[in-house]
């Protein structure tokens, strides 16, 4: 088989190349470098000398460039990962948040049935949900998402779903918690969007960081979530691909264990031997006060759980990043 890896220039992306190219998969990273970086399949390329990512530069939205690469390559599942991703963003233009995240999807997934590709692995997200009245939310929990960004989400998770229902076809839509952690310096994160880099980064520019809402009803007054590893995630994507067939239509990626915002910024604190005190300022739109994931379903189809815990997840940005 040879898999189209659509963002794969991305934090996410890279790092399931990564996984795809050591387990041996012939892969065709696609990606419009808007905020991926070439750099990132350079370097996987250059650490898998014997198998090595064919890369497209080319926008998601570029339908005759994606079928013509399907036929080129005779792709035969596609792990879709392009999106955009901002929760903050998508509040203020949900327009482009529906072309890029949703009707971007449905062409290619046009474009896969066309092609004859019978193998489809969505990288959705945790957003889909709201937080829930009690416990860990369930793939089988009603979906209610309070942001332009998870609706976009959902919507395109009903495009793959009808996609699947297809005599042949195979895959899932995964749908990931925070994600946080890089297998190597040169894979990690640069978005301006995800907590940690975030803080990082404000302690480089020698700046507080700051925590966004402290009013919510949790221990700390401040938002809970789900931290995964890049690596964990990058694995259960490789696990959806060799899985058989059969696969649930949506499946949590996590760790089934939640941590506020005031506890991952100390742990970064402590890493960078830092003294500083956090800011603190309103809420945002969009945010939810507690989203955990029951990651059950996922042990039971994929054998999948987290391997790497938050601690080691925020320790690899400060040790060059290596396993």
């Amino acid at each position: 088989m040879t898999w189209l890896i659509t963002g794969g220039a991305g934090y996410i992306g890279s790092h399931v190349v990564d996984q795809f190219l050591n387990a041996g998969k012939k892969v065709v990273v696609f990606d419009s470098l808007i905020n991926g970086l070439k750099s990132r399949i350079d370097f996987v390329n250059s650490i898998h000398p014997e198998n090595q990512a064919v890369f497209i530069e080319a926008d998601i939205c570029d339908t005759d460039v994606i079928s013509d690469s399907i036929e080129k390559y005779g792709i035969t599942g596609i792990v879709h990962l392009a999106a955009l991703k901002s929760v903050a963003e998508s509040v203020m233009q949900p327009e482009l948040y529906m072309e890029v995240n949703y009707l971007a999807t449905v062409a290619l997934l046009e474009i896969a049935t066309r092609h004859k590709v019978t193998n489809f692995i969505f990288s959705s997200t945790a957003a889909v949900y709201r937080s829930p009245d009690v416990g860990n939310v369930k793939e089988t929990d009603p979906t209610d998402p309070i942001s332009p960004y998870g609706e976009s989400k959902l919507l395109a998770e009903g495009a793959v779903n009808k996609f699947l229902r297809r005599p042949g076809t195979r895959g899932t839509s995964l749908r990931f918690f925070n994600v946080v952690g890089t297998a190597s310096p040169e894979l990690m994160d640069n978005s301006r969007e995800n907590l940690v880099p975030i803080v990082i980064n404000k302690l480089k520019d020698g700046e507080p960081p700051v925590i966004f809402g402290v009013d919510y009803q949790t221990p700390d007054g401040t938002c809970i979530r789900d931290y995964v590893d890049v690596r964990d995630v990058a694995r259960a994507h490789l696990l959806a691909a060799d899985a058989p067939s059969g696969l649930p239509p949506a499946l949590n990626i996590g760790t089934g264990r939640g941590r506020s915002v005031r506890e991952i910024i100390d742990l970064v604190l402590s890493e960078a031997d830092s003294f500083v005190k956090a800011d603190e300022s309103d809420r945002r739109l969009g945010d939810s006060a507690i989203l955990i994931g029951e990651v059950t379903l996922a042990k039971e189809v994929l054998n999948f759980a987290a391997e790497y815990s938050l601690e080691d997840s925020i320790h690899s940005l400060f040790v060059n990043g290596t396993d």
